[in-house]
């Protein structure tokens, strides 16, 4: 009596309570509720013997298809997953030639059949994003699973013995009455200093999450967690392939790969889209989408713009969208479109919103989802392919080093402004290459505070040295698989075991999906992240300019200044916005006699930096930012649901 369902994004929540027996269906009805956003075109519970899943449903392929949960009466699993597998197909065929007799068109199935014939074994076929539970009901385990780099969330609870409790978000474990809702001050900590969680923590005690390209069993036995994806495997792999190729030959083949993943993200039942900044890494997957599709096939391109911004990004998104001739839309956003929407923005990721571009990514996501329900967009270029201005300073002289820790950042900043260059910016690179270790001038990249400004702003949180490097755990594990590699391998190893999934991807997921849009990012294919990783680093990083073979791949698909522009990104206008319009938003969150600050802030040193940025003495917007997404998220989403437990 199983439902035939289909492939889809969703949301996936569920419980299974070897000790209580039969879950209660009320719980798996609130944490359905909880994640109604992820999936509005349908939901489903069921519940078999000590397991419950819950899923909600945002149908993609296969529309016609019956909800979730799906399983049959000739396999022993049922599963909820949240996902697209762009393999399917001939994961399909190759089941048809094993004898397998299949009762649907959609990826579901496929998946749910690999793992009735391989479990956990059978995870590497997947070239594919998702996060999925699978209960084997005559075994009485269930696994669950994330993609290779993390494009889907998937969170766990164990708060006694014979209980898990999993979902997509984490609010939707929150509905769990045993699940913690304590503050985990650790991952607070990781919050204000990165803009992200990184690592198993969240910033509820009681939840962790299952890391990028991981797997959990959960039986009466107890759990285990294992790795079933290996960047340093991957990489071996694909280096010994490319072994005596020229750059040529490697060109060729990097750009047959990248065409081959958009190719792929373009299969679906309904409108695919994308996102369009009028930099290289969209530009060119709107150039590649053209390639692919017929000419006079329908693309649709979206892009958003800030009030106030004198460098908007609008006019080469726009010359793009003609030169391949899209439906191009836009959207301006002002900062009412911040005050309004901060809050419910925060209850959508379950933390604080770590960019103000998320924001942003929201508004368009709005717009795109009038006409369409899947996205592509180029997260995730820049990692694999070093595109930050950073990576060209991976390496950077110990004479400089040397000379930036005796000066001082600071004033080596001010010195930049004072010659016309970007004194904000500068001083983030300052920061960073004036560290005294290596783990030190990789995390400062990504970081609105340093640790004497945390210990001055916000001194509750004590800041000791075994606090800061608790908070540096997860760089400091990546680092130690690859020894031997380059600066600017480890670099971008740090950021793809972190920022990437912890931040980028994460934000990706939730300001499409609370939205009801899926996103696809064809720079995040698992052969494509393999090959990426594993060039030399002259292909990667030429006379200071980023993603050298990307800009290759680019040369005769988009006009030479589009190939030649640096990564520019989306910069919201926060500091005029914070000294006018957003001004008393700002005072009132971080003076307030409650909340964050209060409990942990220096009253005395955030006023006078809030004073300080607002008369113009200094930039500190991104600073204030950090502080402000961690009060919102702290007075509007942790101490309500503390509340509603009756804490």
């Amino acid at each position: 009596n199983y439902p035939t369902a289909s492939s889809l994004m969703c949301g996936i929540a569920g419980y299974v309570d070897f000790a209580m027996g039969a879950p209660q269906r009320q719980i798996l009805t609130a944490m359905t509720t909880a994640l109604a956003r992820r999936g509005p075109d349908a939901h489903g519970i069921l519940i078999e013997g000590p397991c419950g899943m819950a899923h909600t449903r945002l149908s993609v392929i296969d529309v016609a298809g019956s909800p979730q949960p799906m399983g049959f009466a000739d396999s022993n699993l049922v599963i909820v997953y949240n996902g697209e597998t762009y393999n399917y197909q001939s994961l399909r065929a190759d089941l048809v030639a094993r004898g397998e007799t299949l009762q649907t068109v959609g990826d579901t199935e496929v998946m749910l059949r690999w793992l009735g014939l391989e479990w956990a074994d059978a995870l590497p076929r997947f070239d594919a994003m998702f996060a999925f539970g699978a209960w084997d009901r005559q075994n009485e385990r269930l696994l669950l699973a994330r993609d290779a780099l993390g494009e889907k969330p998937l969170f766990y609870a164990t708060p006694r013995p014979g209980l898990i409790v999993f979902g997509s978000e984490s609010k939707a474990l929150l509905e769990h009455p045993e699940v913690d809702v304590e503050l985990n001050e650790d991952a607070l900590r990781q919050a204000l200093r990165f803009r992200a969680v990184y690592g198993e923590d969240r910033l509820h005690s009681g939840i962790r999450k299952l890391e990028a390209g991981c797997y959990l069993e959960f039986s009466r036995a107890g759990l285990k967690i294992d790795r079933h994806h290996s960047l340093r495997t991957e990489v071996e792999k694909a280096r010994a392939r490319n072994s005596g190729a020229s750059a040529r030959e490697l060109v060729q083949r990097g750009r047959d790969i990248f065409m081959d993943s958009v190719r792929e993200r373009l299969i679906a039942d309904v409108p695919v889209g994308a996102f369009l900044s009028g930099g290289l890494d969209s530009s060119l997957i709107v150039a590649a989408m053209r390639r692919v599709r017929p000419d006079k096939a329908e693309i649709r391109t979206f892009s958003v713009g800030f009030e106030g911004d004198p460098f908007t990004e609008l006019p080469f998104a726009e010359e793009v969208a003609s030169l391949f001739d899209t439906v191009h839309q836009s959207i301006m956003i002002g900062p009412e479109s911040y005050i309004a929407r901060l809050s419910e923005l925060t209850w959508v990721r379950d933390g604080p919103v770590s960019q103000p571009a998320d924001v942003a990514i929201a508004e368009m996501s709005r717009l795109a989802r009038q006409s369409v329900k899947v996205v592509l967009s180029g997260e995730g270029a820049d990692e694999v392919f070093a595109g930050y201005p950073k990576h060209a300073y991976a390496d950077a002289p110990w004479v400089l080093r040397k000379a930036l820790a005796v000066a001082g950042p600071d004033r080596a900043a001010a010195l930049l402004g004072m010659f016309g260059g970007d004194a904000r910016r500068g001083l983030v690179a300052f920061r960073a290459m004036a560290g005294r270790h290596e783990i030190d001038r990789l995390v400062q990249w990504f970081s609105y505070l340093d640790a004497k400004n945390l210990r001055a702003l916000m001194p509750g949180l004590g800041w000791t040295e075994a606090d800061l490097a608790r908070t540096t755990q997860s760089q400091i594990a990546a680092l130690a698989e690859f020894p031997s590699e380059t600066a600017l391998f480890r670099m971008q190893a740090t950021d793809y075991a972190t920022w990437l999934p912890d931040n980028m991807l994460e934000r990706g997921d939730r300001m499409t999906m609370a939205e009801g849009l899926e996103v696809r990012p064809p720079f995040l294919d698992k052969e494509l992240v393999a090959f990426g990783m594993g060039l030399p680093d002259e292909l990667k990083v030429r006379r200071g300019v980023g993603k050298w073979i990307v800009r290759q791949w680019a040369h005769d698909m988009l006009p030479a200044h589009i190939v030649a522009r640096r990564k520019w990104g989306f910069r919201v206008p926060l500091a005029q916005w914070f000294r006018g319009p957003m001004r008393d938003m700002l005072y009132s969150r971080l003076t307030g006699a409650d909340g964050l600050m209060a409990r942990y802030g220096d009253p005395v040193a955030i006023r006078n930096l809030l004073d300080a940025h607002c008369s113009g003495r200094i930039d500190a917007s991104e600073a204030l930012w950090t502080l402000l997404t961690a009060e919102i998220w702290f007075s509007d989403v942790y101490l309500e649901r503390k509340s509603q437990r009756g804490n």
